[in-house]
């Protein structure tokens, strides 16, 4: 049942910071290049004034109460996997509302998604052995991640590799997002197991800097290039940062017997071909929509 309910409570997640991504999307392709060097404070003051772009916000934020809710009885790398469950339901509103058609990949796609959440729901209910959060693996795990953010940003500038600025952007919104992800399953551990406040507060304020940072980033990535790209490389890696951190730092594990556990990682393996196939359903057609709508020419 639990997994039931981590289901519903993750999809209408999704759905909320779908339209979170309509509407950032709408807001910064009327706005200069937002920088994060020398014009970060102009850049943003100018997405914070955006009555769009804080709406976009305040939706990521209502998705973000309901994804907290889930990962107090669910592991931060499963409840990250399921949160595919949003391109499926996506998929359907499009085929019915949008008059699309899904191809034979995007319905291989569904049954990928649907088969993965399937999969992960008989592999938790077949227990999985979690530990305490590895406080020694926790920083260096955290630091991995953002020495990753740097390569990704820095590397293409010194080896001039031909690496699009938008696959760029996307990569570190989503490593900082996944990270974002984690803080909020640590400061929610840390809540219930009654920690002192330093840990509290700590898992606090990198919630936010994580959270605040990823979101500008991934809207610079929206001024770089179309969103179905930077909605599906974001993602992504968001996703391998909470399994990663999930596993590595919180103690998180995959169930003990072998058949659960060979089953979940074939849940997370379908899960992620399936998202990339129905990347396509990120928000992006319905934005694009709306411009062209609100476009007097």
């Amino acid at each position: 049942m639990a997994v039931v309910l981590s289901v519903v409570l993750i999809t209408l997640c999704a759905l909320l910071w779908d339209v979170g991504i309509v509407l950032q999307k709408l807001a910064v392709s009327d706005m200069p290049p937002i920088t994060v060097g020398r014009g970060l404070a102009r850049s943003l003051g100018a997405v914070l004034r955006s009555k769009r772009w804080m709406g976009g916000l305040a939706a990521s934020a209502a998705g973000w109460g309901l994804f907290a809710a889930a990962l107090t009885f669910t592991p931060i790398s499963v409840a990250r996997s399921i949160q595919g469950s949003g391109f499926v339901v996506l998929a359907f509103f499009s085929l019915l509302f949008l008059g699309h058609r899904l191809s034979v990949r995007e319905w291989l796609g569904v049954l990928l998604v649907t088969a993965g959440i399937v999969a992960l729901g008989i592999g938790e209910a077949a227990g999985a052995t979690a530990d305490r959060i590895a406080a020694a693996r926790l920083l260096p795990s955290l630091l991995a991640c953002l020495a990753v953010c740097a390569a990704v940003y820095t590397l293409r500038a010194l080896l001039r590799i031909p690496l699009p600025w938008v696959v760029v952007f996307s990569i570190v919104a989503g490593l900082l997002l996944g990270v974002g992800d984690v803080a909020t399953k640590l400061l929610l551990d840390e809540i219930q197991a009654r920690a002192a406040m330093g840990w509290i507060a700590g898992a606090g304020l990198a919630l936010i800097l994580f959270y605040l940072s990823g979101f500008l980033i991934l809207s610079r990535a929206y001024q770089h290039g179309r969103a179905i790209v930077v909605t599906a490389v974001s993602d992504l890696c968001s996703r391998l940062v909470a399994i990663f951190l999930g596993m590595a730092a919180l103690g998180e594990a995959l169930p003990a017997g072998r058949e659960p556990r060979e089953l979940e990682v074939l849940g997370y393996a379908a899960i992620f071909a399936g998202v990339v196939l129905l990347s396509r359903f990120s928000g992006e057609e319905l934005a694009a929509r709306i411009s062209r709508s609100e476009d007097p020419s």
